[in-house]
C-alpha cells in the first residue's frame, strides 16, 4: 500500500523539516540556559524565537511572489465565475467553540455547508483552526479557484501580507495554511465584516448550540446529523437568502 500524496508541494516540503529543527534547537538551548546558566526557561519566550526565525529564514529563501490582495467587503458577494467562496466562522462560549464552512458558487448557490465543534481555545487560535479546515475541506472537494472569507482580520492580513506576523497564539496554524494554498490553482483571502459573513456565523451558532457536527451537500437530502428538522429549515433557508 502507497502512502498518501502529501498536500505540501515538493518545493515547500523543507518548511516543515525547518519548523523540527528550529524546535530541537530552541529546546536544547534552552536545556543548556537552564543547566548552566540557572535562567528560567520561558515557554512562551522560547515559541516566540521559534517562529521568528521560522519566518525570518523561509522570507530569505522564498523567492518574491506577488501577494493576493485584500478584499474587504461589507456585505455578501459572489466570486467570480469559476471560482468558489467558502465563508468560515467560529462561535465559542464558556465552555466550547464550533465552526463552520459555507461554500457557494457565483450564482450564490450553496454548494456546501459544514458545522463541527472543537475543544475551547483561545480566539485568535480558534479563527486561524477555522480557516486551516476550511482549507483542508476545499482541498478535499478538488476545487481550485478559491476565495477563502471571514471576518478575522488579524488571520486575513496575516496571509494577504508578507510583512504581517501572525498572533502567536495562531503563528502555526497560519504557517500550515501557506504551505496548503500551493494545491490551489488560484487562492484569495479575503475580510468581510460581520454582516457579510451572517451565514457562516449562524452556521457556526447552530452547531454550538446543538453540540454535534453537520454537513450538507448540493444534490443531497440534507445530510444533516442528528439535527432536527425545524433547525435544518431555518438554516437552509437563511442561506438561500444570502
Amino acid at each position: 500500500m502507497e502512502p498518501p500524496a502529501s498536500p505540501i508541494s515538493v518545493q515547500d516540503q523543507w518548511t516543515v523539516s525547518l519548523n523540527m529543527a528550529l524546535v530541537i534547537d530552541e529546546i536544547w538551548r534552552s536545556r543548556n540556559l537552564k543547566q548552566f546558566c540557572s535562567v528560567m526557561v520561558d515557554v512562551m519566550s522560547a515559541k516566540r524565537n521559534i517562529h521568528s526565525r521560522f519566518f525570518e529564514i523561509v522570507k530569505v529563501f522564498t523567492p518574491d511572489m506577488s501577494t493576493p490582495m485584500e478584499h474587504v467587503s461589507y456585505r455578501w458577494n459572489p466570486p467570480p465565475q469559476g471560482w468558489i467562496k467558502l465563508n468560515v466562522d467560529a462561535a465559542l462560549n464558556n465552555h466550547r467553540l464550533a465552526f463552520a464552512v459555507v461554500a457557494r458558487d457565483q450564482l450564490g448557490e450553496v454548494l456546501s455547508l459544514w458545522g463541527k465543534i472543537h475543544l475551547a481555545c483561545p480566539l485568535a487560535q480558534a479563527e486561524a483552526e477555522a480557516l486551516y479546515w476550511a482549507v483542508q475541506l476545499a482541498i478535499k472537494k478538488g476545487w481550485k479557484n478559491v476565495i477563502f472569507e471571514g471576518n478575522a482580520k488579524n488571520c486575513t492580513d496575516a496571509l494577504t501580507s508578507a510583512d504581517a506576523i501572525p498572533d502567536w497564539l495562531s503563528c502555526n496554524t497560519v504557517s500550515n495554511i501557506r504551505c496548503l494554498v500551493n494545491a490551489f490553482d488560484s487562492v484569495k483571502f479575503s475580510w468581510v465584516r460581520r454582516s457579510g459573513n451572517s451565514v457562516a456565523h449562524a452556521a457556526a451558532k447552530l452547531s454550538l448550540n446543538f453540540c454535534l457536527d453537520f454537513c450538507f451537500f448540493k444534490g443531497l437530502k440534507c445530510k444533516v446529523i442528528i439535527l432536527s428538522k425545524a433547525a435544518i429549515v431555518l438554516l437552509i433557508n437563511q442561506v438561500q437568502l444570502f
